[in-house]
């Protein structure tokens, strides 16, 4: 019980980090073969669960008709960019 409790404790703190962590700041950046620009790489395990708990990417995502173009392409990036 102590080993669960633990893992809870150490996964929802880390979850409690990244809700509040400025995702603009990311450093690290998807290009997809169009040229548009993601802040996730969901074929990266990380990126995707940082992706899930970024709303403000996914309706970013769901607004712009080039995210639907690169998925249609095979390309998996999210929280587009727009320069």
């Amino acid at each position: 019980m102590k080993k669960l409790f633990i893992l809870v404790l150490v996964f929802g703190t880390a979850l409690y980090a990244n809700s509040y962590d400025d995702s603009n700041d990311r450093e690290k950046t998807y290009e997809s073969s169009s040229g548009n620009k993601y802040k996730y790489d969901l074929s990266d395990p990380s990126d995707r669960l940082d992706y899930s708990v970024d709303p403000g990417a996914q309706l970013d995502d769901s607004v712009n008709p080039s995210v639907g173009l690169d998925r249609s392409l095979g390309e998996y990036g999210g929280g587009i960019i727009d320069d």
